[in-house]
């Protein structure tokens, strides 16, 4: 029996802390989407902001090992961290960024592209929300 060839994105020349980052993060957004289910959003918010974080120092890794794929993977989901984390301006920020790359993989483009939007509608609706709020209350 043949072995199948690698497929996944690669992490030739990441360290073990750059594994014990990303497994650390990895338990933040476990962490944060069972706060968020406990009906607990500040904690959530927190710890999802605290995995955003991390994202990023991953991404950056990746960009100087020239692991153009998966530092788009970490910036990505460093954005849909902040963007849960109530963080609507860093999260369609670091979108805007990453469609600036011109090798990003089309459908990741086309996902960035979905996500950006739906932040920017739902950070409209919010600050109409807040808007209408501020008038009552006037």
């Amino acid at each position: 029996m043949t072995e199948s060839p690698f497929q996944g994105i690669s992490q030739s020349g990441l360290s073990d802390a750059f594994a014990a980052d990303e497994a650390r993060k990895s338990r933040l957004i476990l962490e944060a989407r069972l706060l968020r289910e406990q009906q607990q959003p500040e904690a959530a918010a927190a710890k999802f902001a605290e995995a955003a974080a991390i994202e990023e120092q991953l991404g950056e890794a990746c960009t100087k090992q020239q692991l153009r794929e998966e530092s788009f993977v970490h910036y990505f989901s460093s954005a849909s961290c902040w963007a849960q984390a109530g963080n609507f301006y860093e999260a369609i920020a670091l979108c805007d960024l990453l469609l600036t790359e011109q090798d990003l993989p089309h459908s990741l483009r086309t996902r960035v592209e979905q996500y950006a939007d739906t932040l920017r509608d739902r950070r409209a609706q919010w600050y109409g929300d807040l808007v209408d709020q501020l008038a009552e209350s006037s």
